[in-house]
């Protein structure tokens, strides 16, 4: 077997808003949850189970609605703060404000308590199994809503079980292609870089370190969950394994 190198990224898991942080976000209590159920990547840390090839894995603590750790942290450099939604939202998928008042001291603040830590936690643990196994895959973990939501740019009703995410520096050809064969041969339905695009690498390595290889996948969460409830679906352990086995394509990778 070969030597552990993946590491999953598990940024959109948790619902979790700390009181401090409720304080500041502008919907009631129904009208967050419903926003919590839409944004959240539920279960996410369940269904991307561990490995035998799995290293380490670095998981958000809470909700993106906090901080939302996948968008650059300037919004000058984030496509998605221009639908206010960079990495500090200010508005809701429906366009509806989620933080009314953001002064930029408060922002400063979110990026500096939520997001610097955890991508410096990223690039550590990169750093660490790059100095270790000599290379790192790194697996952008996250789940989709069946259909697009309001604020989401490709407005295409016809998704996929599986989108494979990749970058065009950070992932090799013969790693998109395996990873595409494994979930066509599991029977789902698959896309490259749709309904969304990319895979995360922290800024000190990205298009820096070949020895730092990317690749995200994401689930349609209508194969593991009812998401008008957020409740598990009856299949969910066989959606987590046919995760596994995509795990362990990414793991038995050369390098």
């Amino acid at each position: 077997m070969p030597s552990p190198n993946l590491l999953l990224h598990i940024p959109h898991s948790s619902r979790l808003v700390p009181p401090k942080e409720r304080a500041q976000l502008a919907p009631d209590d129904q009208t967050l949850g419903l926003e919590l159920l839409r944004m959240t990547d539920a279960f996410t840390d369940e269904l991307f189970a561990p490995t035998p090839l799995e290293s380490a894995r670095v998981v958000f603590p809470v909700s993106r609605l906090v901080c939302d750790v996948e968008r650059f942290p300037d919004d000058a450099d984030e496509p998605m703060a221009l639908r206010g939604m960079g990495a500090v939202h200010v508005k809701t998928t429906d366009g509806q404000p989620l933080r009314e008042h953001l002064t930029v001291a408060e922002r400063a603040r979110l990026i500096d308590t939520w997001y610097r830590p955890h991508h410096q936690r990223l690039t550590d643990a990169v750093d660490q199994l790059v100095a270790d196994q000599g290379s790192c895959i790194i697996v952008d973990c996250h789940s989709f809503s069946s259909r697009p939501l309001p604020h989401e740019p490709d407005q295409d009703p016809g998704r996929p079980d599986i989108c494979i995410g990749t970058d065009s520096w950070h992932t090799p050809a013969q790693l998109r292609d395996e990873l595409v064969a494994a979930v066509s041969a599991r029977g789902f339905s698959v896309l490259v870089d749709r309904p969304f695009a990319g895979a995360l690498v922290p800024a000190k390595q990205h298009h820096r370190e070949l020895s730092v290889q990317a690749i995200m996948i994401e689930v349609n969460r209508r194969l593991y969950m009812d998401e008008a409830t957020g409740e598990r679906l009856p299949g969910f352990s066989e959606v987590r394994q046919a995760v596994s086995e995509m795990l362990a394509v990414a793991g038995r990778y050369p390098h």
